[in-house]
């Protein structure tokens, strides 16, 4: 039997200022659906500063402000960006 995945609201936008989450590159992303639209077009250098073997903040993001665990254990270990959003992607059409 599939697991099946609760909805979740990708454009909730993070609960204050000090939530969100600002990109090495000066970008502010309010929502989840805002790091989707950015990832579309993610250079890896940007992305390898966030995402590493050390940690990945994006998935930490995701799990410590949304409470949404499993998105963030199911993209814990992605290494380029297309890779993630498609594991974002793949989560929330369930």
């Amino acid at each position: 039997m599939a697991k099946k995945y609760k909805h979740i609201d990708i454009g909730q936008e993070a609960p204050s200022t000090q939530h969100y989450f600002y990109l090495n590159n000066g970008k502010k992303l309010k929502n989840i659906a805002e790091l989707m639209e950015s990832l579309k077009d993610m250079d890896q250098d940007l992305f390898s500063f966030h995402v590493n073997e050390k940690n990945n903040d994006f998935a930490s993001w995701i799990r410590d402000v949304f409470g949404e665990k499993e998105l963030a254990r199911r993209i814990n270990d992605a290494r380029h960006p297309t890779s993630m959003l498609k594991s974002i992607e793949k989560y929330i059409q369930k």
